[in-house]
Order: C-alpha cells, then structure tokens, then sequence
C-alpha cells in the first residue's frame, strides 16, 4: 500500500476512539477471546503484532510476559500505540505489502494478526514475510473476514444489524466491486459505516475460502486449528438480543493457528 491509502486514512481517522471498538461484545467477548485461545504460551517468546492498531492487544501480550514488536500501517495508530502503551511493548510503522525490511530473519516465535487480511489485494507476499521473520517450528494466529459472510454481504448489498453486538449504532453502506460478485474471484469493496453520505469508507477485499487458505500452505505453513467464532454462545451469556437474522448468518469472522 501507498503512503496516505484509503486504508491508512480510514484508520488514522478512528485512531482516538479505538478502544470504543475493542470494547465492544463482538471484539472482546468473541473475536479476541476466540483469537486468545488459539495463541501458544507467550511468556519469553518473541511475537510481532500485525495491525496492532492502538496497541491494546500488544500490550495485552506484553502483560503475559511476551517481548513485542506492534506494526501497523496508521500513523495516527502508532503514535496512540506508543503513549497508551509505548512502556509495555515497542511500535513501529510498516506496510506489510511491502518487505518488512526492519525485522530480521527468524526474529520471532509468534506473529499474531487481527483483521489485516481483508485489507490487503494479495496475500502471498505477506505470508511469506511471516515464514520468514518466524523461527522454525513457529506460529502464526491470524483472524480475518470470514469469505461466506463477506460474499452474502456484497451479493446482497446489506450489511446485518449488528449494533447490540458492536456496542454502537452504525448505519453500514456497502459499495461492492464489481456490482455482479463473483464468489471464486478475489474483489474489492467499500463499506461507508455512517452512512452513504459519509466519507472515509473502510476498504476490503473478499476472497474463496481457497484464496484465503492456499497461500498460507504455499507459504509453508500447516494449519493447526480453525475456528469459526459462535457469536451465539457469547452473546446468549451476556443477555443480549441476537436477532434471529444474526443466527443463522455465517459467522463474521474465521480464526487460525498454522506453524511454520
């Protein structure tokens, strides 16, 4: 990605209001709980933390002993990273599109990455940047959009009402590309989530369960465990209303541990 990309932009702009959303019962009572319990032991390991955002969950790492490295492509990001959280683990700016010229190689023993996937056109090239900064034997757990609930959102043109799982109302609009999806095909969309006169849209690309899965094997990893996040059990012990539409929707996310 280009310096100033939609996708930089679209975080720079939510950067002071992060923790709002890794507050929320999706993230912290589905999607991190499911990404915690797939991680190895962390204390005195070495973990990179692809799209750390504003370092929550690094220093969450940091906090169980680990020696962190957090990454992400918002500047805005990395500089609340670094004054929440700048005791607790070190940030840095990077793409990881491009080569991760300042890691080393074998510098880790985990790479942990939350919802970097979906941002990016390909993933050859980042999972092979993961092989390489990871000592052998080492682990990678990644969670990313899910490719059938992706593919029901552009081929329908609406995102679910998801506001009592968020915690905030959001009125989601979503811009795919092309305007006839095709499932086996890797494809960009936008979704304006204030509205569709909102600006600043969040930009995604949705892909087969093949495109997402080859190239971790290509990559030399073997895949572990998957999970898909029951966003009902969670919800269901919380009391709160999960919608009969929300039910029977394919999860919104997919979690994975591979190891090098």
């Amino acid at each position: 990605m280009e310096d100033d990309s939609p996708v930089e932009d679209h975080y720079d702009a939510l950067a002071d209001r992060w923790t709002e959303f890794t507050e929320g019962p999706w993230k912290k009572r589905v999607l991190w709980s499911t990404t915690r319990s797939l991680l190895p032991e962390v204390a005195g390991k070495r973990v990179l933390d692809v799209g750390c955002g504003d370092g929550t969950y690094s220093a969450w790492l940091a906090d169980q002993g680990a020696d962190v490295l957090g990454i992400d492509l918002s500047r805005e990001m990395i500089s609340v990273a670094r004054e929440n959280h700048g005791e607790d683990a070190e940030f840095q700016r990077a793409d990881i599109t491009d080569s991760l010229s300042g890691v080393d190689d074998r510098e880790f023993d985990l790479v942990c990455c939350q919802h970097v996937f979906s941002h990016l056109p390909e993933l050859d090239g980042p999972l092979a940047e993961f092989a390489r900064v990871l000592e052998p034997g080492g682990t990678v757990v990644i969670s990313t959009h899910h490719p059938f609930h992706d593919f029901l959102v552009v081929r329908e043109r609406e995102y679910p009402e998801t506001s009592e799982i968020d915690g905030m109302d959001l009125e989601p609009d979503v811009d795919p590309r092309p305007d006839d999806p095709t499932y086996y095909d890797t494809e960009q969309f936008e979704i304006y989530w204030a509205g569709p006169e909102s600006s600043n849209p969040g930009t995604y690309y949705r892909r087969s369960l093949n495109g997402l899965l080859q190239p971790l094997l290509d990559a030399g990893f073997e895949l572990r465990e998957l999970v898909e996040p029951d966003l009902r059990a969670a919800v269901d012990a919380d009391d709160l209303d999960l919608s009969g539409e929300l039910r029977r929707r394919p999860p919104r996310s997919i979690c994975l541990r591979a190891e090098r």
